[in-house]
């Protein structure tokens, strides 16, 4: 039944659902859209024997979200301009994941939702982020990139002055401009650890504090991507200013940064396994 109605909203929805893979293909910072959709159904799939466990149709919570997303529909769909620059692609689909969710809990209840909240709620990310929202995380990591870039120069010893965006060195100029902000590598990045804190720990907390560490991993790699850039094209060749490390290096850094979350993540898991493990301890053992 769910498996119907869920190739049925593909059907009502194709237009929506095809603007979105345009604006997937036609923005950077979108390229993760395409990979949602299989990500959380490898999840589910994954937690498939506790999911479906038990199985009881919930009526009351489905019908109230399908109407609340029917309705977020309509009003996208209505009353928002149709462009996937603006806030009707992301309102349309955001109630399009909502009217999945709401088929998942008609179908399958509130207890197969709560065991599959993260796969189900993964697939927000689907949702274009918001022109101005994008312009403000663009902004925060040009500064912050910037500004770790001067003091990372500043302790190799190289002489930098910084005004606004701009690093000038004795033989360059460097703009961190929005190109250089790494919002694409950045979301990427995110994305995974969202994905390693669900994989390896236990406690909500922990994966929370997992993912606010990769904030400032975020800055402190695009940081180190100006640096190396700069470096590089003043002492080997000036051609790193334009080659392939600059326009498309960003997986390199991307995988500074995982490097960079992996003792965090096994600092976690470590004290998770250590609590686990106390919590767990026979009685005879505790008293001893």
């Amino acid at each position: 039944m769910f498996i119907i109605f869920f190739l049925g909203s593909l059907v009502v929805f194709w237009m929506p659902l095809k603007r979105l893979i345009t604006f997937s293909l036609s923005h950077d910072y979108a390229s993760h859209i395409l990979l949602v959709v299989p990500a959380s159904a490898c999840l589910i799939y994954r937690k498939r024997s506790g999911i479906f466990a038990t199985v009881q149709a919930g009526l009351t919570v489905g019908s109230l979200l399908l109407l609340a997303g029917a309705g977020f529909f309509w009003l996208a769909e209505r009353y928002l301009p149709t462009s996937v620059d603006h806030d009707q692609a992301s309102l349309s689909i955001f109630a399009i994941v909502l009217i999945w969710i709401a088929g998942f809990i008609f179908c399958y209840g509130t207890q197969a939702f709560a065991i599959a909240r993260f796969p189900l709620l993964f697939l927000l990310l689907l949702v274009p982020i918001p022109a101005t929202a994008v312009e403000k995380v663009i902004f925060v990591l040009q500064s912050g990139s910037a500004n770790v870039a001067y003091w990372l120069l500043w302790l190799l010893g190289v002489p930098v002055f910084k005004r606004d965006f701009v690093l000038l060195l004795p033989t360059l100029a460097i703009e961190v401009a929005k190109e250089c902000s790494g919002i694409r590598s950045s979301l990427a990045l995110l994305i995974t650890t969202l994905l390693m804190g669900e994989l390896v720990l236990r406690s909500g907390w922990r994966k929370a504090l997992l993912v606010l560490s990769t904030v400032p991993m975020l800055i402190f790699k695009n940081g180190v991507r100006i640096v190396a850039v700069s470096l590089l094209s003043i002492y080997v060749n000036p051609g790193f200013l334009h080659g392939w490390l600059h326009t498309s290096g960003g997986i390199v850094f991307y995988l500074l940064g995982l490097a960079l979350l992996m003792p965090i993540l096994e600092a976690l898991r470590k004290s998770e396994d250590a609590n686990w493990a106390t919590l767990h301890l026979h009685p005879s053992e505790v008293r001893a």
